[in-house]
């Protein structure tokens, strides 16, 4: 079996024309549409089949989490020193436990490439075991098409492609959904909330009372906190129901506003020919 590795900071080069890597209707096969799931691939590390690897372009760091480093046998003394923190989409700062030096095989023999990827090792709690962000893509030279949940690459026996695993992807963010609120999680990935998951709503901090906003009609009603004092829900109450001519309950009831401004329209040519 022969693998090309490709050397970081170097094209490579196959002694012929490139061939040129693209996408067509035949690579949707095998993918359930329509979709808006992460790709989520297989890949060898170390020689270790690993699954559940997020490729995610938007990431400036290919991360390993620790539960799949500790699978690999290596010795934490073996991690270089990091000092640079991670952050995250919403500002949250994790530090690494050390960066380490992995091979990485993509694809099926004879169409492998083999790069060597740093991986910063992350401690946190997450679905998958690794994410491969620009730096690994780049070391591969890798196109990735989220609409087809496929990564090729070039390799010395033509395009090489490793595919996304789309049940697995929708599992991972289940188990993200599921798990959120329990501890903060680092997530640099591209995930969006989709329809078909069922999130755990929000909740009020504490109960609430349904009031009504005038006397004998129950359809008109307002909540205040339950956990106010007497004297202040009162006061609320009151407060509220002395004006209730601020609120609108029917659209009949919002006088006075342009069309301008409550109609939306689409920016659309109309020049162009509608398109599906």
């Amino acid at each position: 079996m022969a693998v090309q590795q490709v050397h970081h900071n170097k094209r490579l080069r196959t002694g012929r024309d490139e061939e040129v890597i693209s996408f067509s209707e035949a690579d949707y096969e095998g993918v359930r549409l329509p979709h808006d799931d992460p790709v989520v691939v297989t890949l060898m590390v170390e020689l270790f089949t690993t699954k559940r690897i997020l490729i995610d372009s938007g990431s400036s760091a290919d991360i390993l989490y620790k539960h799949a480093f500790d699978q690999l046998k290596t010795p934490v003394d073996q991690l270089k020193p990091v000092k640079t923190p991670l952050v995250g989409f919403a500002g949250e700062m994790v530090n690494p436990l050390g960066a380490i030096d992995l091979s990485v095989v993509a694809g099926t023999a004879p169409r492998q490439t083999q790069v060597q990827i740093t991986f910063l090792v992350v401690d946190r709690p997450i679905p998958y075991n690794a994410i491969i962000g620009r730096p690994g893509l780049n070391l591969m030279e890798a196109i990735v098409s989220t609409r087809h949940l496929l990564m090729k690459f070039p390799t010395i026996f033509g395009v090489g492609e490793a595919r996304g695993d789309q049940q697995a992807a929708r599992q991972c963010y289940k188990t993200a959904i599921a798990d959120r609120g329990k501890e903060k999680v680092l997530v640099i990935a591209n995930v969006e909330l989709r329809g078909d998951v069922d999130p755990e709503r929000l909740r009020p901090v504490e109960d609430v009372v349904q009031v009504p906003l005038e006397a004998g009609n129950p359809e008109r009603i307002f909540q205040v906190g339950s956990h106010l004092g007497a004297e202040e829900r009162a006061e609320l109450i009151t407060f509220l129901q002395d004006n209730k001519d601020v609120f609108a309950w029917l659209a009949e009831e919002v006088l006075g506003i342009s069309p301008s401004v409550m109609t939306h329209r689409l920016s659309m040519d109309p020049a162009r020919t509608p398109t599906r």
